[in-house]
């Protein structure tokens, strides 16, 4: 096999490298993308949950449960208030008494003669005033004893109404305290809720870009890398070796890298040209290459290296492998290795 076969045949195969590689980073860069809108369309659909459950939490009513509480004790009545004294015991015993002093009279009539039963009469009379007295003075104990009882029901009714009340009202106002306190506790809640979603959402949709990035980073660097290693086959081939004749204008050469299609003129060989940042003036980006290689007009500040308007790039900006540097300590670039004409405009 010829010197010129085997360089073919290895810059073929590192070609065919560069660009299986950048296949794989543009199938990497479409699943990142694919990955991205499916995280934009879950953290659209989980907003419209969050705020659908928001609007539900929302117009959630809180009642006071004790707000139509009553007193019990309310209204009640003195059951002592209707008592009645009972004077059967004070009758039967005044009937009795009669009795005993009319048995007595009948007994004593005969044996005791006018003069003295009228004594015994007087006798019998003064004992019925005083047991008169007696059972009287009991009624009075009895009716004293009623009183005494109408007025403690009366007393225990009030305090009973005063303490319903009291509880009746601390009540209404504990549920009131529990009203504010629950709508506070909604309105903190809602908060929580809706930064805690927010935060969620973010967080996916971060990760996502974060890969989306990563991946375009990769893609660029496989395309540049490709572009580098095209540079490099073409300076490493045997062109002193072909049989090539007069040198013919290579400027319909294709190259891919990365997907992207563009010509590269090698028509000037292996020439540089000036190409230093620092020897220019009047430098205007008017254009990008097919490569994303950035085109400026500009003049040179010195006419040693040329009169007039010309078009090219800026060393800086340029893979290495096109670069040189002179014995001046400026910087030349190999037009032939990249996608961009050097010419007087």
């Amino acid at each position: 096999m010829g010197v010129v076969a085997a360089a073919a045949i290895a810059g073929g195969a590192t070609l065919l490298s560069g660009w299986i590689g950048s296949k794989s980073a543009k199938k990497s860069q479409r699943a990142s993308n694919a990955m991205l809108q499916k995280q934009l369309d879950f953290q659209k659909e989980q907003q419209a949950k969050l705020d659908k459950q928001k609007e539900i939490y929302k117009q959630f009513k809180f009642e006071n449960p004790y707000a139509d509480m009553e007193n019990p004790y309310e209204g009640m009545e003195n059951v002592y208030e209707d008592l009645k004294v009972s004077t059967d015991a004070a009758d039967f015993q005044m009937e009795q008494g009669a009795q005993q002093r009319a048995n007595i009279m009948q007994g004593l009539r005969g044996a005791a003669g006018g003069s003295g039963i009228a004594g015994l009469a007087q006798s019998l009379a003064n004992q019925g005033q005083l047991q008169a007295r007696q059972v009287s003075a009991g009624i009075a104990q009895q009716e004293l004893a009623n009183e005494q009882m109408r007025a403690k029901g009366a007393m225990s009714i009030q305090q009973l109404e005063r303490q319903g009340a009291t509880a009746a009202d601390m009540a209404e106002r504990g549920g009131e305290a529990m009203l504010q306190e629950a709508e506070m506790s909604r309105q903190a809640t809602l908060l929580g809720i809706q930064y805690g979603g927010l935060a969620g959402a973010n967080q996916s949709v971060q990760s996502a870009y974060s890969n989306q990035m990563a991946a375009n980073s990769a893609a660029m660097q496989m395309q540049m890398q490709n572009i580098s290693t095209f540079g490099n086959v073409m300076s490493n081939m045997p062109w002193d070796q072909m049989n090539l004749g007069k040198q013919p204008n290579y400027s319909t050469t294709q190259y891919t890298p990365g997907g992207t299609e563009f010509e590269i003129d090698t028509s000037k060989g292996t020439g540089y040209d000036w190409s230093d940042r620092r020897l220019k003036k009047n430098i205007n980006l008017i254009g990008e290459s097919p490569s994303k290689l950035n085109i400026y007009s500009f003049e040179y500040n010195d006419s040693k290296y040329g009169e007039g308007l010309f078009q090219g790039v800026m060393s800086d900006e340029i893979p290495s492998y096109a670069v040189s540097v002179n014995s001046d300590g400026y910087d030349m670039v190999n037009y032939s290795k990249i996608d961009v004409n050097f010419k007087q405009i």
